[in-house]
């Protein structure tokens, strides 16, 4: 291989999980109520975001009108990453991270669509896939490493698909949902997840009625799973 790098295509990640979803590329970057949706057959919308979500919920307002919309999110797992030097373009040997994603990496972003989970014509498709970061080592710390920017992701193979389309399908991004009454801080350890982001997880899941407060134990709030058949909250 090549041990140097140019400019490589930014979005080469989504470009490749929309031609896998899509072939056609007819069906690309359709115009449609004044936004451009990724994927678009029929009144079926695929979007695609490999990022943040924050700029999403105009675009879907608009898209759910008339249209059904997939909203497609990658987890890396196993992830790679390649360092680049910033002055030759000299590639490192590509290192396993010991980072391993899972479908709920996506908490933090999906929370801020929490509004629109359970609505009639939302759905999620979480792709769990190789994947390759190739970082420009020039960060603030003494080995460049800290505060780097990443230039590319580059997909491998796809390892699992999981797709949420009704309320009670979003009982899979967790881990473990504990038996009987429980906290917060239980949830994140049987989930094994950091507690700020067990947080967004049981909002998420608060919202659509998996899971429900039901009184306090001291100072935390205590949760309960929510039987099947239950409303979503919305």
């Amino acid at each position: 291989m090549d041990k140097t790098i140019g400019r490589l295509n930014e979005r080469t990640l989504h470009l490749t999980l929309k031609n896998m979803l899509e072939p056609d590329p007819a069906f690309h970057e359709v115009k449609y109520l004044g936004y451009v949706a990724d994927i678009k057959r029929g009144n079926e919308i695929i979007e695609i975001e490999t990022r943040s979500f924050a700029n999403l919920r105009k675009k879907l307002d608009a898209f759910l009108e008339d249209c059904t919309v997939t909203l497609v999110y990658p987890v890396a797992c196993p992830k790679y990453v390649v360092w680049v030097d910033p002055v030759t373009g000299e590639l490192s040997e590509k290192r396993k991270s010991p980072k391993k994603g899972r479908p709920s990496d996506i908490s933090f972003e999906l929370y801020r669509l929490r509004g629109y989970l359970g609505r009639p014509g939302f759905s999620l498709k979480i792709i769990t896939l190789e994947m390759t970061d190739y970082r420009r080592r020039d960060g603030w710390s003494r080995d460049g490493k800290r505060g780097a920017v990443r230039i590319e992701r580059i997909p491998g193979a796809v390892s699992s698909v999981l797709d949420i389309s009704s309320p009670q399908d979003y009982r899979m991004l967790a881990d473990v949902i504990p038996d009987g009454e429980f906290t917060a801080a239980e949830f994140a350890a049987a989930n094994r997840m950091k507690p700020r982001y067990a947080w967004y997880l049981l909002s998420i899941l608060c919202s659509v009625a998996v899971i429900s407060k039901c009184g306090k134990r001291g100072r935390a709030d205590l949760y309960t799973a929510v039987p099947d058949g239950s409303e979503p909250a919305l």
